[in-house]
């Protein structure tokens, strides 16, 4: 079976509002699907239920895959009171083989002793970012995996998704910046 992900008439409510109703997709090995909608439409509660951290009001959502998701939220979940060496280890990443390589592809190398609070934004989202380089998921779920990166560093990040789709890995992700490889579009 070639189905990552099947979602059959997802609704969600906060509340007596409702935040989307009707959402049906699947998504396969090797695709994309972008999820398109304004501010406060409800994507980012969607990419939670696909991971399992929110339920859906009504429907069904099935996640068929036996690794974990890679999920990278729109809050870079990294530790400002730690320094960058010490948030790659509570993220598990520091034994990974290819750390040292996207630590020089994105310019961190040199900036393992330094505070993430002492970082910029764009720094900082890189480091985020590693857990995506350096996943081991069928799954990616990426929510505004842009915000704060130079074009250089979206380039890099495109042509990485780009590598994982021919891979057959299968990505979610919303973006109000244009991201160059195909995917459907799902409005919410």
């Amino acid at each position: 079976m070639n189905a990552l992900v099947k979602a059959q008439n997802l609704s969600y409510k906060i509340n007596d509002k409702k935040l989307f109703q009707g959402i049906s997709f699947e998504l396969l090995k090797g695709k994309a699907l972008h999820i398109q909608g304004e501010n406060g439409s409800g994507k980012t509660t969607l990419l939670r239920m696909v991971c399992g951290l929110t339920k859906p009001t009504k429907g069904d959502l099935i996640t068929l895959t036996d690794k974990e998701v890679c999920f990278i939220g729109h809050k870079n979940a990294i530790k400002q009171y730690l320094n960058v060496e010490d948030n790659l280890v509570l993220m598990n990443l520091n034994n990974h083989h290819d750390l040292q390589k996207y630590l020089s592809v994105f310019d961190l190398d040199k900036s393992l002793d330094i505070n993430i609070a002492n970082l910029s934004f764009g720094q900082q989202k890189k480091i985020a970012l590693l857990r995506l380089f350096l996943n081991r998921s069928d799954l990616l779920i990426l929510d505004e995996p842009c915000v704060g990166l130079d074009t250089n560093s979206q380039e890099i990040l495109v042509d990485f998704l780009k590598k994982e789709l021919a891979n057959g890995k299968g990505i979610i992700y919303s973006s109000h910046i244009f991201l160059d490889f195909d995917s459907d579009s799902l409005g919410i």
